[in-house]
């Protein structure tokens, strides 16, 4: 009897454990069959907007099914991680995540910001920022900011789309390697950041690449620098920090795709999968090298990788300069 009972549970275990498999596979095979959205925790028109759009229009066409693109702004990145934390761990949110969003914990101290929340899919893009200045400027480059700064501190201002954004943070890590002794100005808006740039009210920006090249070739802004660790083919007449003197200046910034966490593998995999298969497809690299974007695929466990030493990098740049929120 004792044989018996033992053998009754144990092929109920193995039952069980056989249906488990079949539901999710059956999940992932039928998946998916409804909209998909994205949450975008930037505003419309934004450099990271703009990359999610190109990847979830191609993905769209792929998948089957509508990828919608939810803008969600505010708080660094994380009113709209948080409401993607609200939805089921299914598959049908997703989470653009952005190096901007990595300093969060720093600018609200208070409020239970867990990365670990959150699964990797995969890596978009990385992004480059462009030292520019208004087109009449006297500035010429960054070794102009630099001696105007300490013949005269703070004479000079950089705008940035807020505190703890790439364009701030670029801007600490140069008055940290170089001593210049320039005032920040943040802006509520990125948009009015830019305007009040070509308006010569501020002195100069960090701005990443694809909102600085409408702005070059249209003769509104005057690029000065790179902040690669080359010269970026669409602005091939630009040098790099390092090509004037500043070897150690070289910061570039993600785009990603997450999902909440506990979503099933299979899904995960399907998502990395098609997000690759439009990152390798060339209209989309024309697109994203337009735009001075870096396209790179690459595994979930390699994006979280990225995730965690870009952590490390942005938010010690940022506990060195104190960032606080707006």
């Amino acid at each position: 009897m004792q044989q018996t009972a033992h053998f009754l549970r144990l092929l109920s275990a193995c039952l069980a454990s056989l249906l488990l498999l079949f539901s999710s596979a059956t999940w992932a095979q039928s998946y998916p069959n409804k909209a998909i959205r994205m949450v975008v925790p930037w505003p419309p028109g934004t450099p990271a907007d703009v990359t999610g759009r190109i990847v979830a229009e191609k993905m769209s066409s792929s998948l089957g099914q509508p990828i919608v693109v939810d803008n969600k702004p505010g708080a660094a990145g994380t009113i709209g991680m948080a409401d993607a934390l609200r939805q089921p761990a299914d598959g049908y949110t997703l989470y653009l995540l952005s190096s901007a969003s990595l300093v969060a914990p720093l600018l609200f101290p208070t409020q239970p910001i867990n990365f670990n929340q959150i699964e990797p899919i995969g890596h978009m893009a990385w992004s480059y920022n462009v030292l520019v200045a208004p087109i009449n400027s006297a500035l010429k480059g960054p070794s102009d900011i630099v001696q105007t700064s300490k013949a005269k501190p703070n004479s000079l201002s950089f705008a940035s789309g807020g505190n703890g954004t790439p364009a701030h943070l670029a801007g600490e890590l140069f008055k940290q390697q170089t001593g210049a002794a320039t005032t920040h100005v943040p802006y509520n808006q990125f948009g009015m950041a830019i305007g009040d740039l070509i308006a010569d009210r501020t002195n100069f920006m960090f701005l990443t690449a694809s909102a600085a090249i409408p702005q070059i070739s249209g003769g509104k802004l005057k690029a000065m620098a790179v902040t690669g660790a080359k010269r970026l083919p669409a602005l091939k007449d630009v040098p790099t920090m390092a090509e004037q003197g500043f070897g150690d200046f070289v910061l570039r910034s993600f785009d990603g795709m997450t999902v909440k966490a506990g979503t099933p593998k299979d899904i995960v995999e399907r998502l990395n999968a098609e997000l690759n298969k439009a990152l390798n497809l060339p209209d989309v690299r024309e697109r994203m090298a337009a735009l001075a974007l870096e396209p790179e695929p690459m595994s979930g466990t390699q994006f979280g990788q990225v995730i965690a030493n870009e952590t490390e990098k942005w938010q010690r740049i940022g506990r060195a300069a104190q960032i606080k929120a707006d």
